[in-house]
This record gives structure tokens, C-alpha cells and sequence, in this order.
């Protein structure tokens, strides 16, 4: 399995986790990495573009490294 995923970005749950759509179609939440600064606010920014979750999968629970 790879190290690192890019996943689709469509939404933020209250907790504040990154909800993912997997390329077959499955959309799922991963938590923040501790260092990501990331909100409803970068998310509305501009809705034309589409944004990408770099997921570390060796983490133990995945985590959401970075997001392009």
C-alpha cells in the first residue's frame, strides 16, 4: 500500500476532520495532523477550485498531512 493518498476534498465535520471522496466513490472523514491550520473558511474560498488531502497511511489512525 502506498505511503501517502491524494483524496478529493468535500466537506469538514463539526469536529473539524477532513471528509474525503476515495476514487471509488466512498467519502469518509480523516483526522487533522496537529499542525495542519485548515476550516470552513479556506474550504469557501474559492468554490471552483477543487482541493486534494494528502492522507499519511502508515499513521495508525490515517491523518490528513496537507491539502493542495
Amino acid at each position: 500500500m502506498a505511503k501517502e493518498i491524494k483524496q478529493l476534498v468535500v466537506g469538514i465535520t463539526r469536529e473539524g476532520d477532513i471528509v474525503v471522496k476515495s476514487a471509488r466513490g466512498r467519502m469518509y472523514a480523516v483526522k487533522k495532523s496537529a499542525d495542519l491550520e485548515f476550516g470552513c473558511e479556506e474550504l469557501f474560498n474559492d468554490v471552483e477550485t477543487e482541493l486534494y488531502a494528502t492522507i499519511d497511511t502508515e499513521a495508525e489512525t490515517w491523518e490528513c498531512t496537507s491539502i493542495e
